[in-house]
């Protein structure tokens, strides 16, 4: 797979927003509706990067001139209700040295990584969609991201609008099946939840902590995959662009993003994040993380396994999280 730069993939990578419904379509205009339909149909799922290029105005593929490392891996996720999340991570990243990264080290997490998350819309006529950003990794990318697509069997081809030299970006994603046998606590799982809170507490219930303001969204899908996207607020863009190396640790810490498939142990009561990708570098690789939980009407509520403090105090951490949407999620 090619490499482009980071700034080129920021140029693909958008999100989506929950188109405005109108009242009940008749005649010309109910058959108009159903091919935005089955077209938003295409479209939903959980698709995996196979290949990034970038080709000149003569359709000629150019080399890349980027010094982030290796290939990339990455997942892309459209939701039926209009949500969309996507994270893009390069191949041979090295960890910290250390338990936190250094300036130097979170800038070298960084390069070539991309994630986001929002909402998005399809104009049929033009052959594009709009990928409305709630969220990014980068905190200076534009809202509206508008990307042309192209579908060819199972690949979807999306590319942003060429540069003033014809340049053009191409990324192109594959639909992932979904899982055989999938069970009921699956079917209850899929779909998007957006962050309600996020909060740390001791054995007497008193709260220690808590990321107030903090949004985000957890993604479960019918390939039995899943992603996580959390940010904190008053987050600020970069001075130039591309992050310095203070500005890559603070986006680090104020950005939370893993993705891998998902595993449930239904009899137990819990859930494991099999993060096969993380923006952390500190836990690059497999890291299989544990997740008891709680469904209740709209509500999910997920905790890891207690820990403890230093002086024996057990520490129980909670996210709760609240389905948007309705019920039926990706496919």
């Amino acid at each position: 797979m090619r490499n482009v730069s980071m700034a080129s993939i920021g140029l693909f990578l958008v999100v989506a927003s929950p188109a405005a419904h109108g009242g009940a379509p008749t005649g010309q205009t109910a058959a108009k509706a159903s091919d935005r339909s089955a077209l938003k149909d295409r479209f939903v799922g959980t698709w995996k990067l196979v290949n990034i290029e970038q080709r000149d105005a003569r359709g000629e593929v150019i080399e890349p001139t980027s010094a982030a490392p290796g290939n990339r891996t990455g997942y892309l996720i459209y939701d039926p209700a209009g949500y969309m999340a996507v994270s893009i991570m390069p191949i041979g990243r090295k960890k910290y040295a250390g338990a936190q990264a250094t300036e130097d080290e979170a800038k070298a997490a960084m390069t070539g990584y991309a994630a986001y998350f929002g909402t998005f819309t399809i104009d049929e006529g033009g052959a594009s969609v709009t990928h409305h950003l709630q969220g990014s990794l980068n905190p200076g990318m534009a809202r509206d991201q508008k990307r042309f697509f192209e579908f060819a069997g199972n690949r979807l081809t999306l590319k942003p609008p060429a540069a003033a030299n014809g340049n053009q970006s191409r990324l192109t994603w594959e639909r992932m099946a979904d899982m055989p046998n999938a069970t009921a606590e699956h079917r209850r799982f899929v779909g998007f939840w957006k962050l309600v809170s996020n909060e740390r507490r001791n054995e007497s219930r008193e709260l220690l902590s808590s990321n107030d303001g903090q949004t985000g969204y957890l993604i479960y899908t019918p390939a039995g995959f899943m992603m996580v996207h959390m940010m904190r607020p008053n987050r600020k863009a970069y001075a130039g662009s591309q992050p310095s190396v203070e500005e890559a640790l603070q986006t680090l810490r104020a950005y939370t993003n893993y993705f891998g498939p998902f595993y449930l142990h239904e009899t137990d009561g819990y859930v494991v994040h099999d993060q096969i990708g993380t923006l952390n570098i500190g836990r690059n690789g497999p890291s299989p993380q544990q997740r008891f939980y709680r469904l209740s009407g709209n509500r999910l509520v997920l905790q890891p396994p207690p820990t403890y403090s230093a002086d024996g105090h057990t520490l129980q951490g909670t996210i709760t999280w609240e389905r948007v949407g309705g019920r039926g999620g990706t496919r």
